[in-house]
C-alpha cells in the first residue's frame, strides 16, 4: 500500500481481487495525479466497495459497524441509491472520482462548520437565532390558508370536469405567485451557501414518494388495482387508467409528503390487491392523475433539494417535454426544460445561464426524474476502470513516439 501524502485522501479498497486492488491504486496516483491513496483500515478515511461483490452487502455492514462515520464509496454497473454513501458508476474515470471526493470534501466541511457554530453558540450566552422561527413560520401559514381557501367544493353534477378544472388553475397561480407556500421552505439549507448547496440532497425511499413510486411499478406489472395503506390515509392506484385514489386534499397530502418516515411508519406500509368492483364505488373528485399526483409529490419532498440518485455536479437531461397542461408549473419550469430537452446540463449550469434560483432547478428535476423523463448522462458501461483516451498529433515526430511509448501511452 502507498504511504499517505498530507493533503490526499486515505482510501480503503474492499471487495477487489489484488490485481484490481493494484489497478486502482495506480490510477488514484497517476491519471488522477495522486488525490486519494489506497492505505489499511485502520488507516483510512474512506472506504471503496465493489458493489458488484456478491458479498457486497455484508462488506458494507461491516464497514459501517467498523467506522460508523467514515464516508463509503460505491462502484457499480448498476445505478445505487443507499443511505450515507457515495455512488460512482463503472466504468469509473477521472471526473467521477474527483467529483465525488469534492462532495465527500464538502460535506466534511459542511459538518466542521457546523460543529463550530454550534461550540460557540453554546459558549455564548446569548442567542441571536431565537426571534427568527416566529418570522419564518407566520407568513408560511397565512400563505397556505390563502391557497387552501381558493379550492372550492365540486359541484354534484359535473365534479370531475371541475376538479380537473382546479387542478390547472391551481397550476396557473403557482407560476404567477405563492410558490414557496406551495413548495414548503427549509430552514436548515442555505443555498447561497455553495457547500451547503451542493449537500442539498434527500432520499425519496425515506419519505411518502419513494413507497407510491414502488407501489406504481407493481401495480403497473401485475396490471391490477392495489392500494398502499400506511399510517396516513389508503391510496389506490388503478394502472389502467394511470389515476389514484386518495381521499385527501392538496393540504394534507403535502403536510405527509414532507415528513421523513421512521422505522415505526415504515413497517406498516402495506400494498394489498383490490376488487375491482368495490374500486369503482369512489367519490370522483377524489381521482387524480398518477403524473400529476406523483409531480406534485416530489415537490413537496423536494422543497428545493435535489433526490440523492443525482449528480448535480453532472449533466442531466429531458427525454421529453413534461405535459404541462396537467403538471403544477414550478418558476422558470419553460426555460429550464427548454435548456434540458436541447443538450444535456449540469443542474447548476441550468441556474447559472437562466439566473434562477438552485432551488427551483432542483425542485424541477426532482418533479422530471420522479415520472421518469429525466436521466443523466452515462458513460458506456465496460470495466471498473475507464480507459483515458487522449488526442495525438497526425504528424508525430519520432521522438514523440518514442516518449509517448516510455510513458505508455
Amino acid at each position: 500500500m502507498s504511504k499517505p501524502n498530507k493533503t490526499s485522501f486515505r482510501i480503503a479498497l474492499h471487495g477487489m481481487d489484488s490485481r484490481t486492488c493494484k489497478t486502482m491504486e495506480m490510477y488514484l496516483k497517476g491519471p488522477c495525479r495522486g488525490v486519494a491513496v489506497v492505505v489499511e483500515d485502520v488507516e483510512a478515511d474512506i472506504d471503496m466497495i465493489d458493489a458488484d461483490h456478491p458479498k457486497a452487502r455484508d462488506i458494507l455492514d461491516a464497514r459501517k459497524a467498523a467506522t460508523p462515520g467514515r464516508p463509503i464509496i460505491l462502484l457499480s454497473l448498476q445505478n445505487l441509491q443507499l443511505d450515507n454513501t457515495y455512488f460512482i458508476k463503472k466504468p469509473v474515470n477521472v471526473e467521477q472520482i474527483l467529483a465525488v471526493l469534492d462532495k465527500i470534501k464538502a460535506v466534511a466541511q459542511a459538518r466542521k462548520a457546523v460543529a463550530e457554530r454550534t461550540k460557540i453558540a453554546q459558549a455564548a450566552p446569548k442567542a441571536p437565532d431565537l426571534p427568527q422561527p416566529p418570522k419564518v413560520e407566520t407568513p408560511k401559514k397565512m400563505t397556505m390558508d390563502v391557497y387552501v381557501n381558493k379550492s372550492k367544493a365540486p359541484k354534484p353534477d359535473d365534479s370531475a370536469e371541475h376538479h380537473k378544472a382546479s387542478k390547472h388553475q391551481s397550476a396557473m397561480q403557482l407560476n404567477e405567485g405563492g410558490f414557496t407556500a406551495f413548495l414548503g421552505t427549509l430552514s436548515d439549507i442555505d443555498f447561497d451557501d455553495e457547500v451547503q448547496l451542493l449537500t442539498a440532497c434527500y432520499d425519496p425511499r425515506q419519505y411518502f414518494l419513494g413507497y407510491v413510486m414502488s407501489a406504481y411499478k407493481t401495480a403497473n406489472l401485475q396490471s391490477r388495482v392495489l392500494q398502499l395503506c400506511s399510517i396516513w390515509k389508503p391510496l389506490t392506484i388503478f394502472p389502467e387508467n394511470q389515476e389514484i385514489w386518495v381521499d385527501a386534499d392538496d393540504k394534507q397530502t403535502r403536510a405527509f409528503a414532507g415528513m421523513p418516515l421512521g422505522k415505526g411508519s415504515v413497517g406498516k406500509m402495506i400494498l394489498t390487491a383490490v376488487d375491482s368492483t368495490t374500486a369503482v364505488q369512489r367519490a370522483e373528485d377524489k381521482f387524480q392523475d398518477m403524473g400529476a399526483f406523483v409531480w406534485k409529490l416530489a415537490i413537496w419532498t423536494s422543497k428545493g433539494r435535489f433526490p440523492i440518485g443525482l449528480d448535480i455536479q453532472r449533466p442531466v437531461y429531458l427525454e421529453r417535454w413534461p405535459n404541462f397542461t396537467r403538471l403544477v408549473i414550478t418558476p422558470d419550469a419553460l426555460r429550464i426544460a427548454a435548456l434540458l430537452v436541447q443538450a444535456p446540463r449540469t443542474p447548476l449550469e441550468v441556474a447559472s445561464l437562466l439566473h434562477v434560483k438552485p432551488q427551483y432547478v432542483f425542485v424541477f428535476i426532482s418533479a422530471c426524474h420522479a415520472i421518469g423523463i429525466l436521466k443523466q448522462s452515462e458513460r458506456q458501461v465496460d470495466a471498473v476502470i475507464a480507459v483515458e483516451q487522449t488526442k495525438k498529433p497526425k504528424n508525430e515526430g519520432l521522438l514523440s513516439k518514442i516518449l509517448n511509448k516510455l510513458r505508455g501511452a
